[in-house]
């Protein structure tokens, strides 16, 4: 039987490998098969896909309306294009854009105001190394004030009516002349020729209400006290000097006049100036007008001092020295070409692209009451926010003594430091190419070939 089978195998080989192979070659073939086949179904569905996103895509357009209020969400969404909403949502926009543009420009005339360089010519650069001697010298004359023409300090207390307590060697040389001619008259009427005892207790008690007279005649003439000598500027070397003493008298020789140092001069007594005006404010009534000195929140400022502003890099010697080589408080120096860094304070702003950050420390002597009032007149002044203040009783008979006379109000003596925000929108173009280029500003006008670095 098995020698039957073989020979018939033998005689049909072809057939058996054929069948073989059919048997062999049928469930491979499904399986290859099918493989290929879910990867071409795979390849299918993917380019699918790929076309119908597309096609969404382009048949769908994304309308976006940009936030403008802080803490507003934007408007966003996706739809078909829509002729009337594509119209809807570029009149929208183009609103916004203006409400922004309406509100940058008042902001920045806001903050602008009435600040001018009292001097033609200077900044933000001179025609000329000698006009920039010969122009500065006149601003550090206005600045210190000469036996001519009273100093910008000067100007703007008088402006503001603001002054000192009465003179005390012209009002003790008064009230001699009248106790003299008292003591004449009761001579005159005297059997003996004689001031009795009883007329000199008079005269003295007559001079003592005399004096307090002109003390409190003195404060109701003036909206507060401010002597020109509390003005003060942040001097690295010395201390603190007083801002009106003359600039070339302090170390400041003609031949070392910059540009950088004159726009600090002004600077100073713009912010200097913002302040008092704050003060002179705060101390209005509710029906505008300007209250005295007894009845005014503010009535004494003892110290006013502006702090340097830093500028300049690690590597840049020269602009440093002219801003005086001092830091403003939470100012840190940079080093090469990295941005300047400050400490935050309180109210999260430090020096950056948009504006500059100035620092002003002040001692007043005001109603504990009213305080709150000049903290209002400053923001409504311009960008200034108290961010620190100390509190300290005041010794009215001492400052009576000097000739200071304050009312009823009960008194405190507040230690503040203001901070002041000044936005480069308008300041840039005031600065001289060398401060400019410390704090990293450029302008369209600026060619970067002549800066350094």
């Amino acid at each position: 039987m098995v020698g039957t089978i073989l020979a018939w195998v033998k005689a049909n080989l072809l057939i058996v490998i054929s069948s073989a192979l059919i048997l062999i070659l049928l469930p491979t073939g499904w399986f290859f098969s099918n493989s290929w086949n879910k990867s071409i179904q795979e390849k299918a569905t993917q380019a699918y896909n790929e076309e119908k996103r597309r096609l969404n895509s382009a048949s769908t357009i994304e309308y976006s309306l940009p936030a403008v209020h802080k803490g507003e969400d934007g408007l966003s969404e996706r739809r078909a294009p829509n002729s009337k909403v594509t119209a809807f949502y570029k009149e929208r926009k183009a609103e916004r854009e203006e409400q922004v543009a309406e509100v940058v420009a008042r902001g920045t005339a806001f903050n602008n105001d009435d600040h001018i360089v009292p001097v033609d010519g200077l900044l933000p650069e001179a025609e000329s190394q000698t006009e920039l001697k010969k122009q500065g010298t006149r601003l550090s004359e206005l600045v210190a004030g000469t036996e001519e023409a009273p100093s910008l300090y000067t100007r703007i207390l008088r402006k503001l009516n603001a002054g000192d307590a009465p003179d005390p060697e012209t009002l003790t040389a008064s009230l001699k002349q009248y106790k003299t001619q008292q003591e004449a008259a009761y001579s005159a009427t005297s059997s003996d020729g004689r001031v009795s005892v009883e007329q000199a207790k008079l005269l003295d008690q007559d001079l003592i209400k005399r004096r307090l007279g002109e003390y409190a005649g003195r404060a109701e003439s003036i909206a507060f006290y401010c002597p020109l000598s509390a003005i003060q500027t942040d001097a690295p070397e010395s201390g603190y000097s007083y801002v009106h003493a003359d600039p070339l008298a302090q170390g400041v020789g003609y031949d070392s006049i910059t540009e950088s140092m004159v726009y600090t001069w002004v600077w100073d007594y713009w912010v200097i100036s913002d302040v008092l005006k704050a003060v002179a404010s705060g101390n209005i009534d509710a029906s505008g007008v300007s209250l005295a000195v007894p009845d005014a929140p503010v009535k004494h400022i003892e110290m006013i001092r502006v702090a340097e502003f830093a500028a300049g890099s690690a590597d840049d010697a020269a602009i440093t020295d002219d801003f005086g080589g001092g830091r403003d408080p939470g100012f840190t120096q940079s080093s090469g070409n990295d941005e300047p860094k400050a400490t935050q304070s309180y109210t999260g702003r430090t020096t950056n692209n948009a504006y500059d950050i100035r620092y002003v420390d002040m001692t007043v002597i005001a109603s504990s009451q009213d305080l709150p009032r000049f903290f209002d007149a400053l923001g409504k002044t311009n960008y200034m926010t108290v961010i620190d203040m100390d509190l300290s009783e005041v010794d009215v008979y001492e400052a009576l003594a000097n000739g200071y006379y304050y009312g009823d109000d009960h008194l405190v003596r507040a230690t503040i430091k203001i901070e002041t925000v000044w936005l480069r929108s308008w300041t840039a173009e005031l600065m001289p190419k060398s401060v400019r280029s410390a704090l990293g500003i450029f302008l369209d006008s600026d060619n970067p070939d002549e800066y350094d670095g």
